[in-house]
C-alpha cells in the first residue's frame, strides 16, 4: 500500500472523538477499514455565532462566497464529510453534505439567495449580505447528520476557510474552468 492519504489519517483521528455505538462511528470505521476511502473529506473553519448555530441545528445550510473559484466551489458532492472547526480553536463537530449548489453571482442571484435561504444560512442581517456583494462565486451546502464531537486539534497554518483533503487525488474541477 502506498502513501497513507490525508483523508485516512484525519478519519482515523476522528474515530476517537465520537461515541462507539453512534452512526458516525460506524460511518467513519467503514471508511477507515475500506481499501479505498470513497467520500470527500473537508475541513470547514467557522467563526461564532455560526459554529454554534450549526451544532444547534439553527443553521442548516453552509455558504462560502469568494471572488475566485476556490474550494468548496465544485469540490464537494453529496455525502462528503465536513469537519467543523472553530476559527483559532479545535474541531467541534461533523456533518454530511446533503446537497451542494454552486452559483456564479450577480446582484440578482445574490438577492435571490438571500430571499430563499437567509433563515437556513443564519444570515438575516443586512451586513452579512453587504459583505458578500463583491463576490463572484457561491457554494451553498445543505448540512445533515450534524453532531458535536469531543474536541480535537487539527493544526492548520494558512488562513483558508475551507480545506479539501486529497483534492488533487479526487477532483480536478478547479482546473477545468
Amino acid at each position: 500500500m502506498g502513501k497513507i492519504s490525508e483523508r485516512r489519517k484525519v478519519l482515523e483521528r476522528l474515530l476517537n472523538c465520537v461515541p462507539l455505538r453512534s452512526e458516525w462511528y460506524r460511518r467513519l470505521l467503514a471508511q477507515v477499514e475500506a481499501e479505498e476511502i470513497t467520500v470527500g473529506v473537508h475541513l470547514a473553519i467557522f467563526v461564532e455565532p455560526y459554529l454554534t448555530a450549526v451544532l444547534e441545528g439553527k443553521k442548516t445550510i453552509e455558504s462560502r462566497f469568494a471572488v475566485t473559484r476556490r474550494p468548496p466551489y465544485h469540490c464537494i458532492v453529496p455525502d462528503d464529510y465536513i469537519i467543523l472547526k472553530k476559527s483559532g480553536g479545535p474541531v467541534m463537530g461533523l456533518a454530511i453534505a446533503k446537497s451542494a449548489n454552486f452559483y456564479r453571482l450577480s446582484p440578482a442571484i445574490l438577492a435571490e439567495l438571500r430571499q430563499k435561504f437567509a433563515k437556513e444560512l443564519f444570515a438575516q442581517e443586512d451586513d452579512f449580505w453587504a459583505d458578500r456583494a463583491d463576490k463572484q462565486y457561491a457554494t451553498l451546502i445543505e448540512l445533515g447528520n450534524t453532531t458535536p464531537i469531543n474536541p480535537i486539534t487539527i493544526y492548520k497554518r494558512d488562513r483558508q476557510g475551507w480545506v479539501t483533503y486529497d483534492r488533487h487525488l479526487r477532483m480536478t474541477a478547479q482546473l477545468q474552468f
